[in-house]
């Protein structure tokens, strides 16, 4: 980590995204309790995410061609300074009594159209500033700072509401928010040189076209929406699994989900101190494996203490598979099609989890959350299986040379 921290754009980027991550849980746990305030409803607070993810979806198909023309420090610097500023304007209207529901959806709708730019725009000005051996190391120092940020988040969130009031907490999340905007700017302008001026359509063919090249990649992306399409699925019933089949309370509930985070943290860190892998293949899909085997293990457990402990060993899985992950498409992946690439791969992965809460919410109350919980376990240790044994990803393991002309900053 102190080598990383002499990178003097590695130290800014870290800061800007750790500000970031800390204001988007704050996000999530303000809009989720403003929607309810406002309403009371539990339909209401979903409809405020259909509003986020809808545009957020359509900002990633649309952006990725045109990332690799703009300058990636000012696409992120803009994404934090727009949800600033759209906190800001909730914080006066919050004083003059007309902040509202509709309001609500209105934030929605502009995170889910500035925050998508941020995360394919940061991969890649990663991948610009570190050298491809540091890659792994600034990987997991990011992904860990960011799920610390998840974990201590919504308690701290919840600690300032009950001490200070909503309107100090929106308050701190312009502050937090413009902070993590400043960090960026201070980031030295985007390096790379692609002008061309082809339409979208051909840009992003282009970006498709780096997947025929390696089907690894591809393959990948199916396996982690596959992923994601299960944790979509469950994820909506861990409360009725901890309250009902665990017979929790809701304390238990808000422990058992920062269980994952804290997983994910230490994932991070055993990451980022091991050698790098000799076998990816391995790696990467064991993981996956494993994650399905802790799901098994979920939907037949009764014991509370042994379900929180299965979401912790989770938590390290997850985010073993998602940094070798990033680190394989940020040394594959040529500088000037990373923007679209990286926007292909996090639409991939997003495609799964609304299909996933959908599904899940149909076979929970059909045959009860156990059942659901063993169906997406079988699912994925069977996928992972199967990925085991298809040759393309064999390619996990390939040797990748040094791009010429890329240098870390």
């Amino acid at each position: 980590m102190r080598t990383l921290m002499q990178n003097r754009s590695f130290m800014f980027i870290w800061l800007g995204q750790s500000a970031s991550a800390l204001g988007g849980t704050f996000t999530t746990f303000l809009m989720s309790w403003l929607a309810y305030e406002f309403t009371g409803s539990m339909v209401a607070m979903g409809s405020v995410w259909v509003f986020y993810m809808v545009p957020s979806i359509i900002v990633q198909l649309i952006s990725g061609p045109y990332l690799d023309r703009w300058d990636r420090r000012a696409v992120m610097v803009f994404s934090e300074w727009v949800r600033a500023g759209t906190f800001l304007i909730a914080l006066i209207l919050f004083f003059t009594g007309q902040l509202g529901l509709v309001y609500l959806y209105i934030i929605a709708l502009v995170m889910g159209i500035a925050e998508p730019l941020f995360r394919p725009s940061s991969m890649a000005y990663v991948a610009q500033i570190l050298p491809k051996d540091k890659l792994v190391q600034g990987n997991s120092s990011l992904e860990g700072t960011m799920q610390l940020m998840m974990l201590i988040g919504p308690a701290l969130a919840g600690l300032l509401l009950q001490l200070i009031g909503v309107q100090i907490i929106i308050g701190m999340l312009v502050i937090v928010l413009g902070l993590a905007g400043f960090f960026l700017f201070l980031l030295p302008k985007s390096n790379h040189t692609y002008v061309q001026k082809e339409g979208w359509f051909t840009q992003f063919k282009e970006g498709l076209s780096f997947y025929k090249i390696y089907p690894v990649l591809l393959g990948v992306g199916i396996l982690l929406m596959l992923m994601n399409f299960c944790v979509g699925a469950v994820s909506p019933m861990y409360l009725p699994y901890v309250t009902e089949v665990l017979s929790g309370s809701t304390f238990q509930y808000g422990l058992f989900m920062s269980a994952f985070s804290l997983g994910m943290v230490l994932g991070s860190v055993l990451i980022g101190a091991a050698k790098e892998p000799k076998d990816r293949r391995k790696l990467m899909l064991g993981a996956a494996f494993l994650e399905g085997v802790g799901f098994l293990v979920l939907g037949v457990s009764s014991v509370y203490v042994l379900s929180l402990l299965v979401a912790v060993i989770q938590g390290i899985f997850i985010m073993s598979f998602n940094i070798h992950n990033t680190t394989l498409y940020q040394r594959r992946v040529p500088e000037h099609l990373r923007g679209r690439v990286f926007s292909i791969r996090i639409l991939l992965a997003q495609a799964g989890v609304p299909v996933g809460a959908l599904l899940g919410g149909i076979v929970a109350d059909a045959w009860g959350v156990s059942i659901l919980f063993l169906a997406i376990g079988s699912l994925i240790t069977l996928v992972a299986i199967i990925a085991f044994l298809t040759p393309i990803f064999k390619q996990l393991n390939d040797h990748v040379p040094e791009v010429q002309g890329e240098t870390s900053a």
